[in-house]
């Protein structure tokens, strides 16, 4: 049985999503998807809008067989280090053999080429010390500056370069409107553009014809219809504003030492954070920080990791210790039940499925595990109006 890997956010899941899935069966040759999600936070440092649960039945719903969690410990990374906590995890099943990745350019073999040429050392000091945001300065020193998706494709084939050498890379050119487009102007709208349009409906789940028309074509309908439910529920979308006052108590209970144990803390970036905690609110205090130097998606990383009590030991250790690594399958298809048996016999690194299966993990990969389900009671907070949720642990494998 051949399985392709997919590295994915769904935040929402899209149409743009459902072709990826339908183009990576095709172009490998699989017979079984699996997907490797973020868990409750997103890579550019913000709550994903809806719970992990949900966002794991929409893929199955639309054409992956199986869903795993990316701990948050990973996902609030650096885009080098959730790259290669995705590939590790994919590559400890032990069951996939490629992985398909969407990018900008669709180009393989360039890709490839910048993955194994990597940067010019003495033009990527030079870039950061003239203030350059290390993903500027790093495609500088490239000398081939690239687009967001681009950026994780080349940490994805360095990844397998890495850690699973074995595995064939494929990429998909994305296709309609671009990573940060915010407005629904395609088939395949950009997540963003999505999310921006539920936010601006409201409570009320009331929009022009216009936009339900264009989210309509956006979203598969079952997505469409469980975010308005979730939306009149007062659950969708979870959003950092509503983090805000939980955010702001974080900085200002920690002392400028903790702050700088934080990952991607550096060069003083502490006292900043510290000094600013001051301020009334998280969008001040971003405002505050925020220089050439940072990227916003840092800061928000950062901001996401304090609140959650990850600390750089805790996810050097994730980076670098395979014994951190697990399997937490959220999802699988009825008919893709045989992957189950796979993983149990094939996978390398513990498989959580049911409450008895946190048992295994190493003490490591616990402390990673507990994050990840108290990150699923924080996000919970940055919904509208029902800030309630049920604990982690009392999901059951969903099977669709």
């Amino acid at each position: 049985m051949k399985v392709v890997g997919i590295i994915a956010e769904y935040n929402p899941f899209h149409e743009g999503h459902r072709y990826h899935i339908e183009a990576a069966r095709r172009v490998s040759g699989a017979d079984k998807v699996v997907v490797i999600m973020s868990g409750s936070f997103v890579q550019r440092g913000e709550p994903a809008c809806a719970d992990k649960f949900i966002r794991a039945k929409w893929a199955v719903d639309n054409g992956a067989d199986m869903v795993i969690e990316l701990p948050d410990v990973f996902a609030l990374s650096c885009a080098e280090r959730f790259a290669s906590g995705a590939v590790r995890i994919l590559n400890g099943t032990g069951m996939v053999d490629s992985i398909c990745f969407g990018s900008e350019s669709g180009d393989i073999n360039r890709i490839l080429e910048l993955a194994e040429r990597g940067e010019d050392c003495e033009k990527l000091a030079e870039a950061l010390a003239s203030g350059d945001p290390y993903p500027k300065a790093a495609a500088k020193a490239s000398g081939s500056p690239l687009p967001p998706n681009d950026i994780l494709a080349v940490e994805y084939a360095r990844a397998v370069k890495r850690y699973a050498p074995g595995m064939e890379l494929f990429a998909i050119k994305r296709e309609g409107s671009a990573y940060d487009d915010d407005k629904l102007d395609y088939e395949y709208s950009s997540a963003k553009a999505i999310r921006k349009a539920f936010i601006n409906c409201g409570a009320s789940a009331r929009m022009s014809p216009a936009v339900f028309d264009s989210l309509s074509r956006a979203l598969p309908r079952e997505v469409l219809e469980d975010i308005s439910n979730e939306i009149r529920n007062g659950a969708f979308p979870s959003v950092d504003a509503n983090l805000s006052d939980a955010i702001m108590y974080r900085f200002r209970s920690m002392s400028v030492d903790e702050i700088a144990c934080l990952p991607e803390v550096a060069e003083g970036l502490e006292n900043l954070f510290k000094k600013h905690s001051s301020l009334s609110s998280y969008e001040e205090l971003l405002a505050a920080v925020k220089s050439k130097r940072y990227t916003m998606a840092r800061l928000k990383r950062i901001s996401m990791c304090a609140l959650l009590g990850i600390d750089k030991k805790l996810q050097d250790a994730a980076a670098s210790d395979d014994n951190a690594l697990y399997a937490r399958v959220l999802a699988v298809k009825e008919d893709s039940r045989e992957l189950l048996t796979n993983l149990s016999e094939r996978s390398t690194i513990p498989v959580v499925i049911r409450g008895a299966d946190r048992e295994k993990l190493t003490e490591t990969a616990a402390r990673i595990e507990a994050v990840s389900a108290f990150a699923h009671s924080v996000r919970a907070l940055g919904q509208p109006y029902d800030k309630s949720f049920l604990e982690d642990g009392g999901y059951r494998l969903i099977v669709r």
